[in-house]
């Protein structure tokens, strides 16, 4: 018989924090304190459960609650689950013992869960270790909750993530040097909240497609031993790159992002999958014979591919 096993995916990010003028503490103790401040018995029932989309009119809701954090390794480092209420859920769950109902067998079906852990780096920026849960909450589900606490009870002023990427944006922007081809593909709901892509909304505007696609082909034949300059692609391209550096996240709102291009000192044409530009974990977790997993054992695999990156820089994908 075969294993029985399921595939989970990880990202990382490292995350930075601010206090407010006057206070004291580096991004690891600030965060410490919020987890602190989440696992207080008394923590206020009708905090925990934060609609990010509740200020946005006409907006679905996107009700999170931060279902479990807890220290491990003497406060090194700590492991969470963050849940997103389907919409579905029942009504009753706006009481005060949401998390009490979220953990019960029966509801896990209104729910999704994505787990986390995060290592208290000293002298260094927190790491996140985050499962990719595409139906679940994202890494900027993850920052929002915090920022919300954070704010609430004046632990810390500003909180923002920056990506683990294979390729880092400022290296793309320093060193680009010609662009031969662009595949930009967006949401159309996603042109209306940015606007970085006038050019995409105009086409959803007039067009009235749910989805807008772009492909740019650009010329490949050399001239004098060289390939001439596209400046225009240039341009677009790093517009593109620029709004990616402001908020590494806004990649989640892109449904298709490649590039082919070159860099400064190589005549290589390079091909880049901006989805796939994230540092990657992808682990096999066992399932027992009721085909469900084991939280130690999935915490172990888990823990130990983190320790694994932390001192090598480098991941499994399996």
């Amino acid at each position: 018989m075969s294993e029985k096993y399921l595939k989970y995916e990880f990202n990382y990010a490292s995350l930075k924090m601010k206090p407010y003028i006057g206070d004291v503490g580096s991004s690891s103790s600030l965060l410490k304190n919020i987890i602190k401040k989440l696992n207080e018995e008394d923590f206020p029932s009708d905090k925990k459960v934060i609609n990010r989309h509740e200020n946005r009119k006409n907006a679905v809701n996107r009700r999170l609650v931060m279902i479990s954090n807890r220290f491990e390794e003497q406060g090194l480092r700590s492991y969470g689950k963050i849940a997103l209420i389907k919409n579905k859920a029942p009504q009753i769950w706006g009481g005060k013992d949401i998390v009490e109902e979220i953990e019960k067998e029966e509801n896990k079906q209104f729910i999704e869960i994505t787990n986390f852990w995060v290592y208290y780096c000293v002298g260094a920026d927190p790491v996140v270790m985050y499962e990719y849960n595409h139906e679940g909450p994202r890494l900027s589900d993850i920052e929002f909750y915090l920022r919300q606490i954070a704010k609430e009870y004046r632990i810390a002023k500003n909180i923002s993530t920056s990506l683990h990427l294979k390729t880092t944006y400022d290296q793309l922007d320093k060193n680009l040097k010609n662009v031969f081809g662009l595949t930009v593909k967006v949401n159309s709901a996603n042109t209306k909240r940015y606007d970085w892509l006038s050019a995409l909304k105009k086409l959803d505007d007039d067009s009235g497609f749910k989805d807008v696609r772009l492909e740019f082909f650009y010329k490949r034949v050399k001239e004098n031993g060289q390939y001439p300059k596209n400046i225009r692609g240039l341009d677009f391209a790093r517009n593109i790159i620029s709004w990616l550096k402001k908020n590494e996240e806004n990649i989640d709102y892109m449904s298709d992002l490649k590039m082919s291009y070159q860099v400064s000192g190589s005549d290589e044409i390079i091909d880049l999958d901006f989805l796939k530009n994230k540092v990657v974990s992808i682990l096999k977790i066992p399932l027992n014979e009721q085909r469900k997993i084991i939280s130690k054992d999935f915490r172990r695999i888990v823990c130990t591919e983190f320790n694994h990156y932390l001192k090598s820089g480098e991941t499994h994908i399996v």
